[in-house]
């Protein structure tokens, strides 16, 4: 089944006589999680609609929605990371992917590569720094949460470029770093695991952790590239937009679940099979009412998964969890060490590199914008669903409750005042 496993039903629904209460005190068929979809989807809109009369961003709004259905816990959620990984993630990934200028990535290769491995590297060691230092939390644990909370997060980083209408390379450094730390912050993740409970629980060590991110990259790329050309040869075959429309969405869905099964990165393989289609079959092998057609058809997919994925997330973040002063005190250490790591991340380190870039010289105003978007969101939240129930309390600190309150305020404090960044430096229109 590859690492991920099965799907469950995500959802159980209740009134609020606790989190397991079910309607009518009865398993939740098909038929049960179709209406929560349409009721998602509705309450999406009216969000949506909210949102715009109140100048709000729709993400945030989204988020802050499903926190007050989370109060209510009307609705149990149980977001897991296979959900995340093999369902919202492929399709979210390849629409950036088909929307990404290839040509401007492949001028700002190296500073990608420094913000995806330098920036996460550093943000995960200042995570880990202060969390022990400040919070006495286990030097071990600490290592574990720095990994976690290190990645930026494609979702939540592409959703707020489009719905800011960012464009050009600032935008391609930010969704490019979001996409391609994914393979290094699972990889980290699992080194961590071996660092906090022992290589006995079967995880990896630092030297088999570097091969395996190498193995992973490689992979990822390779398939995409395969399955990119696969299908740009297929649609050579054919005039057919809905056909077309078909064959990508089996690829976005097809590269990610074969790399994964190959031990290769999922998301990298889907946003080269996306990269691929974009730039290089489509020119030569759909018209162009079949293009427009096409990415119209993935921009509405994006938006629903989108509209989703924010409601659930906010779903998920129980109250209840933060009763408990230690972990509220690790939380609020955490969030502050993630900001102070991306700003020596971007600072620091990207500042100094991008005066040796052979590349266009970013301008100085860029490195505001990419330290303040690096935000936490799904991935984080993955990983911390992705450990076992024996293993999420560390030392009296519930780790979910961590990541989903560190994910919280990045979503809310920086997801509100980004709009105002951007037209502060005049990147809106």
């Amino acid at each position: 089944m590859g690492r991920w496993g099965a799907v469950q039903l995500p959802v159980r629904l209740g009134r609020a006589r606790g989190l397991r209460t079910r309607v009518f005190n009865t398993t939740p068929t098909f038929a049960d999680f179709e209406l929560l979809a349409v009721g998602l989807l509705l309450v999406a809109a009216i969000v949506a609609i909210g949102a715009r009369h109140l100048h709000l961003p729709y993400t945030v709004a989204l988020v802050v929605a499903g926190l007050l259905f989370s109060f209510t816990r009307f609705v149990d959620v149980s977001l897991s990371r296979e959900l995340i990984f093999l369902v919202f993630l492929p399709p979210l990934v390849f629409e950036a992917g088909i929307n990404t200028d290839l040509t401007e990535l492949r001028r700002r290769w190296s500073e990608v590569t420094v913000l995806t491995i330098g920036g996460t590297l550093v943000t995960a060691a200042v995570v880990v720094a202060a969390v022990s230092l400040l919070t006495g939390l286990p030097f071990r644990y600490a290592v574990l949460l720095g990994t976690i909370l290190a990645p930026t997060d494609p979702v939540s980083v592409l959703a707020t470029m489009k719905e800011h209408r960012v464009s050009g390379g600032l935008r391609t450094l930010l969704e490019s770093e979001s996409i391609f730390n994914d393979a290094l912050g699972v990889v980290l993740f699992g080194i961590a695991l071996s660092v906090a409970f022992g290589a006995e629980a079967g995880h990896q060590g630092w030297a088999s952790g570097l091969v395996d991110f190498v193995r992973q990259t490689t992979v990822g790329l390779g398939v995409g590239a395969a399955g990119g050309l696969v299908v740009h040869r297929l649609m050579r075959a054919i005039d057919d937009h809905l056909v077309e429309i078909t064959l990508s969405v089996s690829l976005a869905f097809g590269t990610f679940l074969v790399s994964d099964r190959l031990g290769g990165s999922g998301i990298v393989a889907v946003v080269v099979a996306g990269l691929l289609i974009t730039n290089y079959g489509p020119h030569r092998t759909m018209s162009a009412s079949s293009r427009r057609l096409m990415l119209d058809v993935w921009s509405v997919l994006a938006f629903l998964l989108n509209s989703a994925l924010f409601l659930l997330i906010g779903m998920q973040f129980h109250p209840s969890r933060f009763t408990d002063p230690t972990t509220i005190g690790v939380t609020l250490v955490a969030a502050v060490a993630v900001l102070v790591g991306r700003a020596l991340s971007i600072y620091g380190l990207f500042v100094p590199f991008r005066r040796l870039a052979r590349t266009p010289r970013a301008p100085f105003t860029w490195m505001h914008v990419l330290f303040w978007g690096g935000l936490r969101g799904s991935i984080p939240v993955a990983l911390a669903l992705g450990l076992p129930t024996a293993q999420r309390d560390l030392a009296g600190v519930d780790a979910v409750a961590v990541v989903f309150g560190v994910v919280m305020l990045s979503l809310l404090i920086q997801g509100l005042t980004f709009a105002p960044l951007l037209s502060r430096f005049g990147f809106t229109s």
